[in-house]
């Protein structure tokens, strides 16, 4: 569980309700490749939903514990989340590619600038 993501996302509920939260765990282990966390933001998120959801079910009594799938929150993180209002970019550069040579083959990777004008 990523702790900051969770304490962040908590911080930002109302201090009026003073029942305490349940125990939340992790089960699993994945993450989507990403040079950010966002494995434990899908996870921390999930799990929120998922204390706030115990929480308003006990009615009262001791809340439920809870436990987040990580790698099904990823799962759903990156095949759900889309943005609005733009298209992603392609993955790759449309130059990019395996080309045949004289007598071998070379792979571009042109998605740098440098390296695109390199290659042109």
């Amino acid at each position: 569980m990523s702790q900051p993501f969770l304490a962040e996302i908590l911080a930002a509920y109302p201090a009026e309700d003073a029942m305490p939260l349940p125990p939340l765990s992790t089960i699993s282990t994945g993450d989507l490749p990403s040079w950010f966390d966002v494995s434990g933001l899908a996870t921390a998120s999930i799990g929120t939903a998922g204390l706030m959801l115990a929480r308003l079910s006990s009615k009262g009594d001791s809340p439920p514990p809870v436990s987040v799938d990580r790698r099904l929150a990823s799962f759903w993180f990156g095949s759900t989340v889309r943005p609005q209002g733009w298209e992603m970019p392609p993955a790759w550069d449309p130059i990019a590619g395996d080309y045949r040579t004289k007598d071998r083959w070379i792979r571009l990777h042109t998605n740098a600038p440098h390296h695109r004008a390199a290659s042109l």
